[in-house]
């Protein structure tokens, strides 16, 4: 990881290595989308990586913590309902919200697959963005995109509260998130499709999950997601 000198070289070895690992994407994960994330992680911007489908889970599965697990992020995740086009200022926050037709609470399981490196950013990128697993909750459709900002999560480990925090926390709106990754990827010629999923990013800090124990997300409005870990 030391000898990667660019994001273009970071982005080809997760490239190939996502080859490896799968064939079928659902869509796109995100960390580093809000400041505590961003500190804990050593990253000064937002970092996204493809959703490989054998690595996407639904709410309830009992979950086997693998070596290097970094912790879990409490996220939204969103499904878009049509392709995003354009670039720049066209790709903004009602165009977003327009397009996403569905809602879930999700549980974002992060790791890492190599020791820390010098460049933390180029080595996030190269790791797959260091996503592991990502568990959605029950599906919501009726929920106020407008007042997502300020839609209040709370993460209980074993029913005890460990961390609350608020959906502004991720660049100031969710849907931001979603258009920061929809202009990241016009950049580079690419698009979010109809029917992708887009994970957010964790409203608050990223936290430590251990074998044994139950982590439950609620989102105030939406719902809650919750998985155990062996």
């Amino acid at each position: 990881m030391d000898d990667i000198q660019s994001e273009a070289e970071a982005q080809a070895i997760q490239a190939a290595a996502l080859d490896e690992y799968d064939e079928d994407f659902v869509g796109y994960t995100l960390v580093g989308t809000s400041p505590v994330c961003q500190r804990m992680l050593g990253v000064r911007r937002p970092i996204y990586a493809p959703l490989p489908s054998k690595a996407y889970h639904i709410d309830g599965n009992r979950m086997v913590l693998p070596q290097g697990m970094i912790g879990a992020q409490c996220e939204l995740a969103f499904a878009i309902g049509a392709t995003l086009q354009g670039e720049g200022a066209a790709i903004n926050r009602d165009a977003i919200s327009a397009a996403v037709v569905t809602c879930w609470p999700t549980i974002g399981l992060l790791g890492r697959r190599t020791r820390p490196a010098s460049n933390p950013e180029l080595a996030t990128i190269a790791d797959f963005g260091l996503h592991v697993a990502t568990i959605c909750g029950p599906m919501s459709m009726d929920f106020d995109r407008d007042a997502l900002d300020q839609v209040q999560m709370i993460a209980r480990i074993d029913g005890k509260r460990m961390i609350s925090a608020r959906g502004d926390a991720v660049l100031g709106h969710p849907l931001e998130a979603v258009a920061w990754l929809a202009r990241e990827l016009a950049r580079q010629d690419r698009r979010i499709s109809a029917g992708d999923i887009v994970a957010t990013g964790s409203f608050g800090p990223i936290l430590q999950v251990l074998p044994g124990q139950r982590l439950t997300v609620e989102f105030a409005g939406i719902g809650e997601v919750s998985c155990r870990f062996d």
